[in-house]
């Protein structure tokens, strides 16, 4: 299931739900998330002329959406943290290998050649392990909203709970904020 929550109610935590994005499963951990947009598909044309180019169109065009306290279950905490020790382990092959391979010779720049696709992998396994990817959310390229595209039905229930909650809060503070300026309104509308 997808669904879209306003920046505002993430950014001040009131449209966030206790459960988690991935599973629906109750919280056991929070940690601060930045939700950063998708480029958009014309910037990939932009690789043709380099990737320096790609990148500072890119940065700039980049929404983001800070999350001071975003939920996790203890399965995404399981699998950040099996993430992040495998794809460590695979990143220190690079090193490894390069003091192999600097003393081996002409054999020793294969080696270090065929270490470069263990640290690619680890790197990008470390990356998708990192609790900023974990929710699987996006923030839209104008920044009103963050889009879970592959979010738990448990997830998306309790956005649309949280939702409601913030807009009846925000209904009886409206109110609240017109009866106490109704006094000092009367005599200026005679």
């Amino acid at each position: 299931m997808s669904i879209a929550i306003p920046s505002s109610l993430v950014q001040n935590g009131t449209g966030i739900p206790g459960v988690c994005t991935r599973h629906g499963e109750p919280v056991v951990l929070h940690r601060a998330v930045k939700f950063i947009s998708k480029p958009p598909g014309w910037s990939y044309l932009l690789i043709i002329i380099g990737f320096l180019p790609f990148i500072i169109v890119t940065s700039l065009l980049r929404k983001e959406v800070q999350a001071t306290a975003w939920p996790f279950c203890a399965k995404c905490v399981e699998t950040h943290k099996n993430r992040m020790i495998v794809g460590w382990v695979l990143m220190a092959a690079l090193p490894l290998s390069v003091a192999i391979g600097w003393n081996m010779g002409e054999a020793g720049v294969t080696v270090i050649f065929i270490a470069l696709l263990p640290f690619i992998i680890g790197f990008a396994l470390a990356n998708r392990g990192s609790y900023r990817l974990l929710p699987w959310g996006f923030t839209s390229q104008d920044g009103s909203t963050v889009g879970f595209p592959k979010a738990h039905p448990g997830f998306v229930d309790a956005a649309q709970a949280a939702y409601a909650h913030a807009a009846q809060q925000y209904a009886a503070w409206q109110a609240a904020q017109q009866q106490q300026q109704s006094p000092y309104q009367a005599p200026y509308s005679q």
